[in-house]
């Protein structure tokens, strides 16, 4: 009971402190454990960040459609006026020729260049089933350096994106945004898994502490306990992960306590002191006489026998 009590705690802790965060400036988002996955899991956890390799960010036409299309949700929420629609063409115009000068730039388009060069070799390692470990191993390592280069290119232009945008809505009226709501950008799979994940870590904790539906909620704990140990797993061959606490190899604090949570829903601690004990402890105690009955009652029958 004191395992089960304990690992609530450290699970509810876990998703309270990221329920918490959207409330501040800078909300929880899984988007640097899933980019900086490893092991033979790496290309889907990968796959749940949106442009996980800023590709489309560093592509003018597609950046400069985005911001259109942000424009037009703008406008379309908060029914700007002609005057309105026609200043936001002009900061559209002014961010538009701002992104053209800078990818014109010989030196920012050397660094792009070579950014795309890279990650186009390291993704042929990747995806070459006949590479060789210490390849496989050499790209894991360029992949990592190159995320440096990926995240300098891709702070410019959020920055440009995130002011595009606030200059942007400073065009709505105090009246606008009184009658039509804060604007809320357009949700992606990553922000699903942030909520979905700070919601279901809060309410297996919870489910732990107070012993209620105890091997759902620990089957539900030890399955996302498995998704971070094979996102990063210490197995010989791959890197580190850099956000590790200490140093594993093969088994780590995430495996051992997914056992303890398997461990934990094959046994009734919920009916033992918990919500379950009052929901379902009737039940279960009636259960096991019924088992004892026919135990009983299949060893009489084996004493007639002899």
């Amino acid at each position: 009971m004191l395992l089960r009590i304990a690992i609530g705690w450290h699970f509810c802790n876990e998703g309270r402190e990221k329920l918490e965060s959207y409330s501040t400036t800078k909300p929880f988002t899984a988007e640097p454990y899933l980019r900086a996955s490893t092991g033979p899991l790496a290309p889907y956890f990968r796959s749940l960040v949106p442009d996980v390799d800023s590709k489309n960010k560093l592509l003018p036409e597609v950046l400069k459609a985005n911001w259109e299309i942000d424009s037009n949700r703008i406008r379309d929420q908060y029914r700007f006026d002609q005057p309105q629609i026609e200043k936001l063409h002009e900061e559209l115009a002014s961010a538009t020729n701002r992104a053209d000068d800078w990818f014109r730039a010989t030196e920012n388009a050397e660094k792009v260049k070579k950014y795309i060069h890279d990650l186009g070799a390291i993704e042929a390692v990747e995806a070459n089933p006949d590479a060789l470990s210490y390849e496989r191993e050499r790209a894991a390592l360029a992949r990592k350096s190159l995320e440096a280069d990926r995240r300098t290119l891709a702070t410019t232009i959020d920055g440009w994106s995130a002011g595009f945008r606030d200059t942007s809505l400073k065009i709505a009226t105090k009246e606008q945004v009184e009658n039509y709501g804060p604007y809320v950008s357009v949700k992606t799979q990553l922000d699903t898994i942030n909520l979905v994940t700070a919601y279901a870590l809060t309410i297996f904790g919870a489910c732990l502490m107070v012993g209620f539906l105890t091997p759902l909620a620990a089957l539900g704990a030890a399955g996302y306990l498995a998704m971070f140990y094979f996102s990063m797993p210490p197995w010989p061959g791959l890197p580190e992960s850099p956000i590790a606490e200490g140093h594993y190899w093969i088994v780590n604090k995430n495996l051992v306590e997914m056992f303890a949570c398997l461990a934990l829903a094959s046994t009734p601690s919920g009916l033992w002191i918990g919500f379950d004990a009052f929901l379902f402890g009737p039940y279960a105690r009636r259960a096991a006489l019924r088992r004892e009955a026919k135990l009983a009652e299949r060893n009489a029958r084996l004493a007639n026998r002899h």
